[in-house]
């Protein structure tokens, strides 16, 4: 694990501070809530499987006046936005700092988001955006450092939502430096709308013996690929076997895909030479899910 995820859960646990909402947004909700109808509230069903809300007529028209009344201003809007009233625990990645730097020899692309929620993921957004833009500041500083005497480079950092399902959402966080050589570094941070709670790997599991079952289907799909392809090439199987792949770490990078399964993600350089770049492997629910912990199956 590239993170110090104890940190990251100590940040959250003292995180207290509160986005304020700018005056003129919450005169225009207040507003836009005093001109309208009441009508009687209507009650809220909850479905088996999947939760389906049906707002009150009043609340949502706010909800669109607000969005017809924010411009996209960047952050204000961003920390507006996390603190409108909302049912369920919703994460949303939203760009909080951007920029672009060139030199004659070097060109920088940073784009950092900040994760917004409500009540109950509030603390753990707060979190993990923190980190990351800590992070990101400082492979900047590095990378500025590193170039600092001439030479050719540069550094792309941009994100993405690896997954947002039913229960779960993952922000992929990468950074890209090409320089003599190239080398690609991902972070995935996912986090459970039941708790609001930023999730690692060993966290699903009350068995250890996951590591050894994830890991063996692992080496399956690579000999696989490597035996269907000749392009294809894992640090397994060689005559440097001290260098060959083993085992995950218990606190790997993942993501949780919308059909359930388990995706294992690895950097650079981790489990392949550079020519693969960063790859990932899909995990059958049955390999592992007799190690999960029950609020997990």
């Amino acid at each position: 694990m590239k993170r110090n995820d104890e940190t990251i859960r100590r940040m959250a646990r003292e995180e207290k501070a509160r986005a304020v909402v700018p005056d003129h947004v919450r005169s225009a909700v207040e507003e836009t809530l005093a001109s309208l109808p009441e009508t009687p509230e209507t009650k809220v069903l909850e479905m088996p499987k999947r939760r389906h809300w049906k707002l009150p007529a009043t609340i949502a028209a706010a909800f669109l006046a607000l969005f017809l009344i924010l411009p996209n201003t960047g952050a204000p809007v961003a920390h507006a936005l996390s603190e409108i009233p909302v049912l369920g625990t919703v994460f949303q990645a939203v760009t909080f700092r951007e920029y672009a730097e060139q030199t004659d020899t070097t060109d920088v692309s940073v784009k950092t988001p900040k994760v917004a929620s409500d009540g109950k993921g509030k603390e753990a957004a707060d979190a993990v955006s923190e980190e990351i833009d800590k992070m990101n500041e400082a492979a900047v500083a590095k990378f500025k450092q590193d170039h600092a005497d001439g030479g050719y480079g540069s550094l792309d950092i941009y994100y993405d939502v690896a997954a947002d399902t039913d229960r779960w959402y993952t922000v992929r966080v990468v950074r890209e430096e090409t320089a003599a050589s190239g080398a690609v570094e991902t972070d995935y941070y996912t986090f459970d709308k039941t708790t609001g709670d930023l999730v690692i790997l060993s966290d699903l599991f009350e068995k250890d013996e996951y590591i050894a079952h994830i890991s063996e289907n692992i080496k399956e799909q690579m000999r696989a690929q490597m035996k269907k392809d000749d392009s294809v090439s894992y640090f397994l199987d060689s005559d440097m076997p001290d260098e060959d792949f083993s085992e995950i770490d218990p606190n790997q990078d993942f993501y949780i895909a919308e059909d359930g399964s388990l995706v294992v993600c690895f950097d650079e350089y981790e489990v392949a030479p550079g020519s693969m770049g960063t790859v990932s492997f899909r995990i059958p629910q049955s390999v592992y899910r007799s190690d999960l912990k029950p609020e997990y199956r």
